[in-house]
């Protein structure tokens, strides 16, 4: 099949059950190919000219009447436009001569008179490359704000644009001859309005209206140089906003964002449903030693769409064409969660993999689909990636794609809030006030009472650790920070995330990712009894496999000790080069923490791999797997469950019973006990007793939490709704499970009502309790939990506020109830005899231990 007709596979695609149901929320996305030339900057009118004329022959005509339509133009739109008209005519013709840096410089002469008006507005600024942002501000936005908002309201669709730009207004007075451009016969300018210069997202409405603008977090070393490059400012996390559309809940992840595990799992806290994902990606053939970049680039937002359950569509236009020294290519794509998408389809030099709505073609060269969905035509095509770099000095340099390519997509019809539980009678406070954005609480059961660990800004642009301990008796206390770092405007280099704590006689031991080396990595640090943090130790073993610039992207560390011997185990998902899909690691510390040993595969698959080997996908290559859970059994071997797709691509559950000692593996595939697809699989141990808690979608679109009971011969049980009274298609998340009372429950965010509340339920209750107590239009989620020696529950969870993320707990003197027990058997995939649980239940048990805030337009830019 040729790619033309592959193409009108994905024009056609359906993509939900729900599209012909007029409540679906349907809409018609447009990817876009924008090969950026210095024959449309000699004016306004030639920039125009091009964005139109791509418009008019190749979105127009597919526009859908009875559907919204959405518009999606790459990063860096406006980039080519630094060298617009008179005062970029030195910079064109340097660019091609002397390279991309030697034609930015010479812009500064250009815009002297606007850097020195800038100099004297932001005393302190002398960041070549920011002030030369800021001398562009008219120009850029005057592009964004009256080019591209045009488009949407003559074609009535959603838009969004990228540019660097500091946010501005428009203004009128004196300083419109100063900022405008010469050429221009207006009476207004746009004017900047603050000094820091941000890679934005502008998204218009079908009327012209700005709706939202979303800023880029992670930036490229271009970028944040603040001398010689760009100049830019990164935003924080917890920053991130998400915007509901008639479609979906809509986020940007701007190119390197779509990599950042902290960037997605909070945009999945928030409810995210549709990433945009605006890219300037670089040589698409070329690999230059490191990983294809097709390979690469399947990492980021179609393997997140594959991990999280909350985000189910993947835009992605591409910015192409030679900037000077610099390239710019990739095919423009629409990604969606396995196991839906075209089939034939594949990114350049791989084979068809399930979650590829549309993609678009390479370059203006002439491959047939076969060619292109073949990894063994991969030298093939790195010979033509060379020819059309810069510099080639080929007759075919340059010859990127020009192109959009489209798709129908879907999501399931928005259900009703239902009924509201009743609040708690116990009040609930605030952990502390720290005056930062406060995410991802971890509670344990410690010496003394209890000890939370958090992610916290502190106030600062970077995410740091966060400690509190609790008592009965004098409630929480001040917070610790056990691995402090110094906070920086430009990158996110002193970054932590996912912090795990475990609790030993040597005090506590915290595991969390850093991002210290430009790559997501696995650090433990020793907090001693006396409260003082030790030196933080590097965990995982990447390097060996490719040094420092591989976005390894490990994710969610787990810390367990074995109780009956001095040894502790270290968990993750683990992205190593030159896999492209993670593997779950184990690691084995035997000193407390103070060395750990190199990892293993929790499948018993192989360490390590070779570039030669995966051109072939060999049987080392797994289908990708994140999320784990463990737990220590009796026999001293390690139960690990984890999310992995199914062949189809559908998300699935597996389990490992992993033999410490030599590091073999009895493997489960649950799949065949659900055909739903099943995410964050959670395990729950007390001794030779086994739950595992997962979230299952129903055909609504929501999600339920469900249990699995493991018998005493290893087998699991078909899976049980922990909450008979879910309500389908609202979401229930983040399962907590523990023991309460000797009766397997959890605590996890529900949001029948709307908002999302913390509930608990216990395995064979008729419904659930609501344990906040949060005012409507709070959401909250994330919770924690842990039980003291009286059964008396310690609770802590996540709300967005108006302010961001804040950490809220409760202290319950008694385990809160339900209502009474169901009926003896349940229907729905398996029913297990509830008489015969109950005495399993009473046998002797031992221990063991989104919507985000609405945000009103800005009436700033």
């Amino acid at each position: 099949m040729r790619a033309a007709a592959i193409r009108a596979l994905a024009l056609a695609l359906v993509l939900s059950p729900n599209l012909g149901n007029a409540q679906a929320r349907d809409v018609r996305a447009f990817a876009v190919a924008y090969k950026h030339e210095l024959a449309a900057v000699q004016d306004y009118a030639s920039f125009a000219a091009v964005i139109r004329a791509q418009f008019e022959t190749e979105i127009a005509p597919h526009l859908r009447a009875d559907a919204p339509n959405l518009v999606v133009y790459p990063e860096n739109q406006t980039l080519m436009a630094y060298m617009l008209g008179q005062r970029g005519a030195l910079a064109r013709q340097i660019l091609d001569e002397a390279g991309s840096t030697a034609a930015l410089v010479s812009l500064g002469s250009s815009y002297s008179p606007q850097i020195s008006y800038y100099q004297a507005k932001f005393p302190g600024t002398d960041s070549a490359g920011q002030l030369l942002q800021l001398a562009l501000t008219d120009t850029l936005a005057r592009l964004v704000m009256e080019l591209f908002t045009s488009l949407a309201t003559e074609y009535e669709v959603y838009l969004s644009v990228t540019s660097n730009l500091a946010p501005f207004e428009r203004v009128t007075g004196p300083q419109v001859q100063t900022l405008k451009d010469p050429e221009l016969d207006v009476d207004y300018a746009y004017e900047a309005t603050e000094a820091p210069i941000y890679n934005r997202n502008f998204l218009f409405g079908p009327d012209g209206t700005l709706l939202t603008i979303q800023d880029k977090a992670y930036l490229v070393p271009i970028e944040r140089d603040q001398q010689t490059g760009l100049g830019l400012t990164g935003i924080e996390t917890a920053a991130l906003p998400v915007f509901d559309l008639p479609f979906g809940r809509v986020a940007t992840v701007i190119s390197k964002d779509a990599w950042m595990i902290d960037v997605n799992e909070r945009l999945d806290q928030l409810g995210a449903e549709i990433l945009l994902q605006p890219e300037a990606f670089s040589t698409w053939g070329v690999s230059g030693g490191d990983l294809w970049p097709p390979d690469k680039f399947q990492r980021g937002g179609w393997w997140m769409l594959q991990q999280h359950p909350t985000p189910r569509i993947n835009i992605t236009p591409m910015l192409t064409g030679n900037f000077g020294d610099l390239s710019f290519d990739g095919q423009p794509l629409i990604a969606v969660e396995g196991p839906q998408g075209v089939s034939e389809l594949c990114l350049m030099g791989q084979s068809p993999e399930p979650g590829w709505a549309a993609v678009g073609g390479w370059a203006n060269l002439s491959q047939s689909a076969e060619q292109l969905c073949d990894p063994a035509q991969r030298p093939m095509l790195a010979e033509l990636g060379a020819a059309i770099a810069p510099g080639s000095g080929d007759a075919r340099e340059n010859a990127y794609a020009h192109t959009v390519t489209w798709a129908d997509l879907s999501l399931p019809a928005a259900v009703a809030p239902a009924t509201r539980l009743p609040a708690s009678t116990t009040a609930s406070q605030t952990i502390a006030d720290t005056g930062g954005h406060q995410l991802q609480p971890q509670l344990i059961k410690s010496s003394e009472g209890a000890t939370l660990a958090w992610i916290d800004s502190y106030g600062e642009p970077n995410q740091n650790l966060a400690l509190a301990h609790w008592n009965a008796a004098d409630g929480w206390s001040d917070v610790q920070r056990p691995a402090p770092t110094a906070a920086t405007a430009f990158d996110h280099f002193d970054n932590h995330w996912s912090p795990k704590l475990l609790a030993d006689a040597q005090g506590l031991l915290l595991a969390f990712l850093a991002f210290a080396t430009e790559n997501w990595d696995v650090f433990s640090v020793r907090i001693g009894t006396d409260g003082s943090p030790g030196e933080p130790l590097r965990v995982d073993d990447a390097d060996a496999e490719g040094g420092t610039q591989r976005e390894r992207g490990h994710s969610r560390p787990l810390l367990l000790h074995d109780p009956d011997q001095p040894r502790h185990f270290m968990i993750w998902s683990d992205l190593r080069w030159p896999w492209i899909k993670p593997q779950i690691r184990i690691s084995i510390s035997t000193d407390g923490g103070a060395s750990w040993s190199p990892s293993r595969r929790a499948d018993a698959g192989p360490v390590q791999a070779e570039a030669e080997q995966l051109d072939a996908r060999d049987a080392g290559e797994t289908r990708g797997q994140a999320m784990p859970s463990a737990r220590v059994l009796d026999d001293g071997s390690l139960l690990v469950a984890w999310q992995e797709p199914r062949p189809d691509g559908r998300p699935g559950l597996r389990v490992s019973q992993w033999n410490p000692d030599d590091g073999s593996a009895e493997l489960h595939d649950l799949s065949s006990t659900s055909a739903d697809a099943e995410f964050a699989p959670r395990i729950l141990a007390d001794g030779s007793r086994s739950w595992l808690f997962s979230e299952r979608r129903d055909s609504a679109g929501g999600r339920q939490i469900q249990v699995r009971l493991r018998g005493t011969d290893g087998s699991w049980s078909a899976p049980q709704a922990l909450d008979p009274s879910a309500v389908p298609g609202r979401v229930q998340r983040h399962a907590w499970p523990l023991l309460l009372d000797g009766r397997p429950a959890a605590v996890f965010s529900d949001n029948r009502a709307g908002d999302g509340d913390i509930l608990l339920a216990h395995l064979g209750d008729a419904r659930p309790v609501r344990l906040d107590d949060a005012a409507p239009g709070i959401d909250s989620h994330s919770p924690t939990a842990t039980i003291g020696a009286g059964q008396d529950l310690l609770l802590v969870w996540q709300q967005e506020t108006a302010a961001g993320p804040r950490l809220h707990g409760s202290h319950f003197s008694s385990p809160p109830t339900a209502v009474a027990q169901p009926p003896a058997t349940r229907s729905g995939g398996g029913s297990w005899h509830w008489a015969g649980l109950w005495l399993l239940l009473a046998a002797a048990s031992r221990g063991c231990a989104q919507q985000s805030p609405r945000r009103s337009p800005t009436q700033r830019c």
